[in-house]
């Protein structure tokens, strides 16, 4: 027997859903996110890792935190890109759906339900509201470690620098709002557990709507393309 949602044997025709643009700005924030992850923490914890002979041959903590901003300022273009095609796309604007309106929480929290109760939920082309908000979620966050990481950084660069001088502009209200420089870095290493959450809870969603609705969530990040029900 099936689950309630009674979708088996289920007729489906394909339907594009996400153009490349947008594919490619989600492969390549996904690995960027990854590498600031994984190098986020060694420089959080750099005992993970030891080197090996006299202190003045290692480069450990120099390696990883080259690859740390190499990460940080593809992430810092992608989110300009993303939030450019976000108002000004062609395609789709997708602002519209990551609006915290009354509608999109109540279409939020029937997405919710579903996973509890399986029922499936209305087809949306590109992504539900529970999602839409998620990722307004994800979002604000990676903005955040955007600035309290450019404050971190611009505490290595000599401070007659021009562009020292703009980071300076753009992020020392930080300071006062969390408490001092040691604020903003307990922010921003806390929010890399936060966005790891949150990438998780992002996944398992997708994995679960790909396998409960068989409509092919996962597979559309990849071809652009997921299934939708026909009578």
């Amino acid at each position: 027997m099936g689950v309630a949602s009674g979708i088996s044997g289920q007729k489906k025709k394909l339907v594009y859903t996400r153009n490349f643009s947008n594919r490619l700005i989600h492969w390549i924030t996904f690995f960027a996110v990854i590498d600031l992850m994984i190098t986020g923490f060694y420089i959080g914890y750099p005992t993970a890792i030891y080197g090996y002979g006299e202190a003045h041959d290692q480069f450990t903590m120099a390696y990883i935190r080259y690859f740390h901003f190499l990460g940080a300022m593809v992430l810092d273009v992608t989110l300009f890109v993303w939030f450019y095609l976000a108002f000004f796309s062609m395609y789709h604007k997708y602002w519209k759906d990551m609006i915290p309106t009354a509608a999109t929480i109540f279409g939020a929290i029937r997405v919710a339900r579903c996973y509890f109760t399986f029922e499936k939920p209305p087809f949306y082309r590109r992504f539900d509201p529970l999602d839409g908000l998620l990722f307004l979620v994800l979002i604000l966050l990676m903005v955040l470690q955007m600035l309290t990481g450019f404050h971190l950084y611009v505490q290595g660069l000599a401070p007659d620098y021009w562009w020292a001088k703009v980071i300076h502009l753009g992020t020392d209200w930080l300071v006062p709002l969390l408490g001092g420089s040691q604020g903003v870095r307990l922010v921003h290493h806390m929010m890399e557990w936060v966005m790891m959450a949150g990438i998780i809870v992002h996944v398992y969603m997708q994995v679960a709507k790909t396998i409960m609705w068989q409509d092919g969530h996962i597979v559309q990040i990849v071809g652009g393309y997921k299934y939708r029900d026909v009578e």
